[in-house]
């Protein structure tokens, strides 16, 4: 099986002409076999029993790993049933009982029992699934890109409730944006759409749509709580960011940037990843002035924060070059680079999504070249290790001990 590239890895013109990465879907009835036949759940190093805590879940085309990041080695797997899978978003519940990951080659939601790590569901949705969301206790939100819809999966009986159709032509790349103080409000994007598509999350139906011009998507979105305003990227060449304001649903502004925003813990700042740089943004500020920038070479992607001795730290995976790098966000400046691994780099490729994920002081990335899961320790930002997982693999979620 060719595992070097695939819809989700790399789609062209999504944002402003480069290459980027999806992530990270017909609806139907709960697919639930028995659980003994959907995964191993003992191996020589560690049994159901313990459950899931401190464990992070590395998703391959043949196997589901599961690694002891303090030890960096795997400690179970399930592989019962898993050929050939292709994965979307993986999403814990808020209590932490399971996981649910978009597995798009079958076009369903794996739903995993963290107690018992078995695959306990197989929910179908429609074809092309990348993102997932939980907005509330109740629900996940599985989008199908072929269709422009999202599946809406209760995750207690996980079964499919409702569909919502978000994009305007029954098509398109699709994300969902939610926070509580947007009460039954939600915002969906959609690459082939130049408007972010207001949703009645209690009616599951799409009631408006803020148009943003006449050309282009909308693909990446953030939200600050610090001043009511949401940030819409436009997609497709078109090189901008929209800000709505939330109470009115209007345009207020247009930044003259594109590409993911990523909140800091304390809702003060605003990280921007660029092709190859890294923007900070004041997240308090009603105009989102810049307050500086940081050149990281290697081409920065998916961006985790780790706070000690009163400095925040950026951690970063790079697309075109084997590292990740970390960054001092207080001072804007680069202070380590760390082994992590290669992925996949199509000749015609100049950027490419790689993802990554973090807790407990642990940053995880994934190498599908080589096959390993790079795990980091964000205190010493020392190289634990590039666990053997399968090559191919691509997706990982941790499961906290906190949970």
């Amino acid at each position: 099986m060719d595992t070097s590239i695939d819809r989700r890895r790399l789609v062209q013109g999504l944002s402003g002409g480069f290459v980027v990465g999806l992530a990270g879907c017909l609806g139907g009835d709960e697919d639930e076999d028995d659980p003994a036949e959907n995964g191993d759940t003992n191996d020589e190093n560690g049994s159901a029993e313990d459950g899931s805590a401190g464990l992070a879940y590395a998703f391959g085309p043949e196997t589901i790993a599961l690694i002891d990041p303090s030890e960096g080695e795997v400690v179970d797997e399930l592989a019962d049933g898993v050929d050939g899978y292709t994965y979307g978003d993986a999403v814990l519940t808020n209590d932490g009982n399971y996981l649910f990951v978009i597995e798009d080659s079958l076009s369903q939601v794996l739903v995993i029992d963290t107690a018992s790590r078995e695959i306990t569901a197989e929910v179908a949705i429609g074809p092309g699934g990348t993102h997932m969301y939980h907005p509330n206790d109740e629900e996940m939100w599985a989008h199908s890109d072929a269709e422009g819809t999202f599946y809406v999966i209760d995750t207690s009986s996980h079964e499919v409730v409702e569909t919502v159709e978000a994009g305007l032509d029954g098509e398109g790349h699709g994300k969902l944006l939610y926070h509580d103080d947007f009460g039954s409000t939600g915002y969906a994007t959609n690459v082939n759409d130049a408007a972010a598509h207001v949703i009645d999350m209690d009616a599951y139906e799409r009631v408006d749509s803020i148009e943003l011009g006449d050309e282009g998507g909308t693909h990446y979105k953030a939200y600050s709580p610090q001043t009511g305003l949401a940030y819409f990227e436009r997609s497709g060449g078109v090189g901008t960011t929209a800000v709505v304001d939330t109470e009115t649903n209007e345009v207020v502004d247009e930044l003259e940037f594109t590409g993911g925003l990523y909140l800091t813990p304390d809702e003060e700042r605003l990280g921007n990843i660029g092709e190859s740089e890294i923007r900070l943004l004041d997240a308090t500020s009603e105009t989102t002035d810049e307050i500086g920038s940081v050149t990281v070479e290697g081409g920065p992607d998916a961006l985790e924060y780790y706070e000690a001795d009163d400095t925040l730290y950026g951690f970063t995976a790079n697309t075109m070059t084997p590292e990740a790098a970390v960054i001092d966000l207080d001072d804007l400046s680069v202070v380590d680079h760390i082994d992590a691994g290669s992925i996949e780099q199509p000749e015609d490729a100049h950027s490419l999504h790689r993802s990554a994920v973090s807790g407990d002081g642990y940053f995880f990335t994934p190498a599908d070249a080589d096959g390993t899961v790079a795990v980091i320790d964000m205190a010493a930002r020392e190289l634990i290790e590039h666990v053997p997982v399968e090559e191919g693999v691509g997706t990982v979620q941790y499961v906290p001990e906190s949970e």
